[in-house]
């Protein structure tokens, strides 16, 4: 666990498939991103969204099991795991409120998953570019985390299912180019990078509608990794959010 800051809500980070938490403290470079996302294509350390926000608030990031210097599970973990292992990190931290969880992609979905089984013990959700559930297939592939998570119930994600909990959605605002991808998807079409942005955002839209106060931003330059992509666009979102909460609670 590695946290900066002091204030509260804490804000806690979850990071993406095999995505270590040092991400969001330093942008890594190329070679360190690979082949997750593209990286600093510039070779200097960048100062991740981490930083900026914690001048506002507790930032706390944790590596699941199998990233980082976290053990590697010997066995396909279940949302109960998942959430013992968030449980865990939260009460080491002695936290004084609720904290806002900040997830991307599958750290979303986890972060989604949790609020739905335990919105007591959160004050709201940052989601982004979150894996929109079900989630299917599973999700582990070649990365060290093992994860067999079973599907949403509809219910779960029907318009005001998590009720009044604040809720914050940051995704691209576009389609991938195929030049952009290309890195990684050799095969890729515009057709299909468009298709598949237009049932990404409906299914985004879908989350945004679970709670009454939730609220989906699209941004302009970022692709799926919105916060390295665009550091600074994403924490000042964060930091209104933030605000919003803060002086709800007052």
């Amino acid at each position: 666990m590695t946290e900066l800051g002091l204030d509260e809500p804490a804000l806690i980070l979850l990071s993406g498939l095999g995505d270590p938490a040092a991400w969001w403290f330093s942008v890594p470079t190329s070679e360190e991103a690979r082949p997750h996302w593209i990286g600093n294509d510039t070779g200097e350390r960048r100062v991740g969204m981490a930083c900026a926000l914690a001048p506002i608030a507790r930032v706390i990031a944790y590596d699941r099991a199998g990233i980082g210097a976290s053990a590697a599970p010997n066995h396909d973990r279940s949302w109960p795991e998942l959430f013992a292992e968030l449980d865990a990190v939260l009460n080491a931290a002695k936290l004084t409120q609720p904290p806002i969880l900040v997830g991307h992609s599958l750290g979303g979905l986890i972060a989604f998953a949790y609020a739905r089984r335990h919105p007591q013990n959160i004050g709201g959700l940052v989601l982004l570019d979150p894996t929109p559930p079900p989630m299917s297939p599973r999700p582990h592939g070649d990365s060290p985390e093992r994860l067999a998570l079973t599907h949403f119930e509809p219910s779960e994600l029907a318009p005001q299912s998590l009720g009044s909990l604040p809720l914050l959605l940051l995704a691209p605002g576009r389609p991938a180019t195929v030049d952009e991808v290309r890195w990684q998807q050799p095969a890729a079409t515009q057709d299909a990078l468009n298709a598949r942005f237009s049932s990404r955002r409906e299914q985004h839209q879908r989350m945004v509608q679970t709670s009454a106060r939730g609220q989906g931003v699209w941004t302009s330059g970022s692709g799926h990794y919105v916060h390295l992509d665009t550091p600074q666009e994403v924490a000042q979102a964060i930091q209104t959010f933030w605000a919003s909460l803060s002086s709800h609670n007052s």
